[in-house]
């Protein structure tokens, strides 16, 4: 079955290394996955969107996801400046990176990713990197990929305790995801 999510951030939160990571998860389970990018000469902080498609067939499509089955978001100051619910699916879901749970869509999901990254120390230039523990939430909502196979991904992509740091974020962000109702 095709799914197809859109993971919208902030340029430094590590929204197109999520992609990539959930990507090669996929390929470690032989599944098929693509990630798209999409964003023109940002600089950090500015939005971004990377498309992912996750299968356990081939994928022929080949360009942005217009309708998506779900959407994260990275940074929930997103929600004042776009309409962060366009182009989900009807019984599509939201994932959003928030301690707060405000209903902003019928199937939403909350994670606090922002303070899972800052207590394990993973922070960049003052901006916390919220990738791991964001696709560590999307894995278990989703039902895929394994969280040994996440934790496997991102330990080949960060070598030595980046590693294991990113590693307890999946695993955090997989244990912590809370569905709003």
């Amino acid at each position: 079955m095709l799914i197809e999510l859109a993971l919208r951030g902030r340029g430094g939160q590590g929204v197109v290394t999520a992609g990539e990571l959930m990507v090669k998860a996929m390929v470690i389970e032989d599944k098929y996955a693509q990630s798209i990018p999409f964003y023109g000469g940002e600089r950090r902080g500015a939005p971004v969107v990377s498309f992912l498609r996750l299968s356990d067939q081939p994928i022929l499509l080949h360009r942005e996801v217009y309708n998506s089955d779900g959407v994260a978001v990275f940074d929930p100051s997103l929600i004042q400046i776009m309409n962060i619910t366009e182009g989900i699916k009807e019984n599509g879901f939201l994932l959003i990176n928030t301690p707060e749970a405000k209903k902003w869509w019928k199937n939403e999901y909350i994670i606090d990713a922002t303070s899972i990254a800052k207590e394990l120390g993973l922070v960049v230039a003052g901006w916390a990197v919220v990738n791991t523990t964001m696709i560590g939430a999307l894995a278990k909502v989703l039902g895929q990929p394994s969280l040994s196979s996440l934790e496997e991904a991102v330990k080949e992509e960060f070598p030595g305790k980046l590693g294991e740091l990113n590693a307890e974020a999946v695993e955090r962000g997989y244990k912590e995801v809370k569905k709003v109702d």
